[in-house]
């Protein structure tokens, strides 16, 4: 017998094409999944995710810069692409087809790894950016404020995760390797400056995803309105997911990935134990990523749902 569910179970997407699907780059001319076909392939994972009952999707935009952000010649942020809006409103209209709720995440940690070219498109290498206070204000004004103002009323979005895992690009957390981290105090500080941003321009509240509990003194005080952790085995002995208490903290916490994949425990148990630790949700890693660890007919299964017959995800 599954346990009662928490508050609610999700998942994350969490793209379509890694860092492709808002805005345009040298592979994907035309944009991203505004472009012909890829909306009504999406449409048909939305309504499988549906039919499971999956009505929260965690989604990322920018990843790591590649695409949707033009820079000038010095690597400074000029402003949203021209495909940028087209391709979340895109995003949003699949949503409302299917009822669902988007927690967009602005940015993942891979934004600050060492720069690296493929193919005429510049991927990684943005330390940079958040280190200089001059160009992560740049950041803030030409691309977040712009986002976070057009859609700060929209009801398909559920809230803003403003970096996926920052601890791996923060010095002394996740990392020690100084070409590709950033301080703890300037991590916090971009942080509750985006935060800040957020709260200006959008009624959604505003969560940072954690690679787990370890990471909670970098948002603290950062006046997010839930918390956000992440868990998988390996990160079990340091950052237990049952002996968590959600109550000694002043905010909600939300379980923002676990495996459904070569995990000890279950889809089902995880999301019991995740009731049972006080959580008020849970999203499931993944109906896309296709990794190690994301296997969505294994949590239809712990949902109690079966995949339409004949359905396979096409690759990224």
């Amino acid at each position: 017998m599954i346990e009662p569910l928490p508050a609610f179970v999700g998942i994350n997407l969490p793209w379509h094409t890694y860092g492709c699907d808002f805005g345009a780059n040298a592979w994907f001319p035309e944009g991203g999944i505004g472009r012909p076909g890829v909306a009504g392939e999406l449409d048909r994972l939305f309504a499988r995710l549906a039919r499971a009952g999956l009505g929260v999707v965690r989604w990322f935009l920018f990843c790591d810069g590649r695409a949707g952000i033009r820079f000038d010649p010095a690597g400074v942020p000029a402003g949203l692409d021209a495909y940028c809006f087209r391709d979340v409103d895109a995003a949003l209209a699949l949503a409302a087809s299917h009822r669902a709720t988007l927690l967009f995440v602005l940015f993942d940690f891979t934004w600050f790894r060492p720069r690296r070219v493929v193919n005429g498109v510049e991927l990684f290498g943005r330390r940079r950016v958040v280190a200089r206070e001059e160009s992560r204000r740049t950041l803030l004004e030409r691309v977040a404020v712009p986002l976070l103002r057009r859609y700060g009323r929209e009801p398909a979005i559920l809230g803003w995760d403003l970096c996926n895992e920052p601890e791996w690009a923060t010095f002394g957390y996740g990392s020690v390797l100084p070409w590709q981290t950033i301080a703890p105090g300037t991590m916090s500080g971009w942080l509750r400056e985006m935060a800040a941003a957020a709260h200006a321009e959008t009624v959604q509240p505003v969560t940072v995803g954690l690679a787990s509990q370890r990471g909670l003194p970098l948002v603290e005080d950062c006046g997010l309105d839930f918390y956000q952790v992440h868990w998988y085995d390996r990160l079990e002995r340091r950052s237990p997911l049952a002996r968590l208490s959600a109550g000694k903290l002043d905010r909600p916490l939300l379980l923002g990935e676990f495996p459904t994949a070569r995990s000890r425990l279950h889809a089902a148990a995880v999301i019991a134990a995740a009731r049972e630790a006080g959580y008020s949700g849970a999203l499931a890693w993944s109906a896309r990523a296709l990794d190690e660890h994301s296997n969505l007919a294994a949590l239809e299964e712990a949902l109690g749902i079966l995949p339409p017959r004949g359905f396979t995800p096409s690759p990224l």
